[in-house]
């Protein structure tokens, strides 16, 4: 296949989506197949960094002189579409003779963007749909947005999801949905600590909703004298290291590899910290955390916080995840961690994902097999 993916979001060795991406189309150059990239020069000159040459990138200026306003929607939007579309989208299709598009569902501006050459070339339209657009724009307004998702769902043959949770958001879609859950790494030559510290690590973003509760978790390991390492990208969580003396803090490695590394060797355990209350970090009800699979694949026990409600609390409840609880009480804590802190069957629910649901060799297989559909 000869593949034009379009979106903001670029295919890096980091973490979230771009991680994800950059596995299956790794993946995909290496079986032969042809991944063209389209992203606004705004978001290139954000990421550009560590793109892999395996990927054939094109870049779209944000500004030119003859541009009308850019607005997400009506008469500006079209005409701004139809310049991008010629001047830019048709040529690029035409000579490298594209057959598939790839979307991201995400934003307000390339998903938009991506509708419409679905619609101006009625190539087939395959969309990743990782955090749900209205609910990660809660605080907004979300007319637009909602508008724009819809366009991109419309126009999209297939969509994968990261969780069941989608289905329900958008009824009128869920017949185009699949579930694919995000790839870990591979496993890799990384050193192995089979008796690390009892110490807990998290590393990813660190949204600004997740900061009360890591204070929590910080405030009760450190009465059980835990270390807990935070290797974020957020300033806003630092006065934790200050506060207490058991907390680290440290910034995002360059790559996922490297957190890993750390990991496996500072880490009896990592966690995944929500907020207990679902309004108050709404997109958990769909986010499945790709780090947490990243945790499975390297072996390490995650001690998963959230809500009933959430896309991973579901989960980690139909799948009778033994270090699950939906509350930040000291006394659940320190119990959860005092009875599994050696369990042997803790290590071997860990090992059966690990091996089975969460590998990246199933995940990518079940990946090539939504895209033999397309037509």
């Amino acid at each position: 296949m000869k593949i034009l993916f379009i979106s903001e979001i670029l295919p890096l060795a980091t973490y979230a989506s771009e991680v994800v991406f950059y596995r299956h189309f790794t993946k995909l150059a290496d079986e032969g197949h042809e991944i063209h990239l389209i992203t606004d020069q705004n978001s290139y000159q954000r990421r550009k960094i560590g793109l892999s040459p395996l990927f054939k990138v094109h870049v779209i200026p944000n500004r030119e002189w003859f541009y009308p306003p850019f607005k997400p929607y009506g008469i500006l939007q079209f005409i701004r579409f139809n310049i991008y579309y010629y001047r830019f989208v048709k040529p690029i299709i035409k000579k490298h003779k594209i057959d598939t598009l790839f979307g991201f569902v995400n934003g307000n501006f390339l998903l938009a963007l991506t509708a419409f050459v679905q619609n101006k070339t009625r190539l087939p339209l395959l969309s990743f749909f990782h955090d749900d657009t209205n609910e990660l724009n809660f605080h907004r307004d979300s007319k637009w947005i909602n508008s724009n998702t819809a366009k991109m769902l419309k126009a999209s043959q297939l969509v994968l999801t990261a969780s069941d949770g989608f289905a329900e958001n958008w009824k009128e879609f869920s017949n185009k949905f699949s579930l694919l859950y995000p790839i870990p790494a591979e496993d890799q030559d990384l050193p192995s600590s089979k008796n690390p510290p009892l110490a807990i690590g998290y590393a990813g973003s660190v949204y600004n909703e997740i900061i009360p509760v890591l204070e929590k978790f910080s405030d009760c390991l450190s009465n059980l004298k835990i270390p807990f390492t935070i290797i974020g990208n957020n300033k806003n969580a630092d006065y934790l290291g200050e506060k207490y003396e058991n907390v680290t803090n440290l910034p995002l490695f360059e790559t996922a590899e490297e957190a890993s590394q750390f990991l496996i060797e500072n880490c009896k355990f990592c966690i995944i910290p929500y907020p207990e209350e679902m309004d108050a970090m709404p997109w958990v009800k769909t986010c499945f955390p790709s780090k947490f699979i990243q945790y499975c694949k390297l072996g390490i026990p995650s001690i998963v916080i959230a809500p009933a409600e959430s896309a991973i609390g579901k989960w980690c409840l139909a799948n009778s995840w033994l270090l699950y609880l939906d509350t930040y009480d000291f006394d659940k804590i320190k119990q959860l961690i005092q009875v599994t802190a050696g369990s042997d069957e803790v290590k071997a629910q860990v090992e059966f994902f690990r091996r089975n649901t969460f590998d990246p060799q199933i995940i990518h297989q079940q990946f090539l097999t939504h895209l033999a559909q397309l037509s």
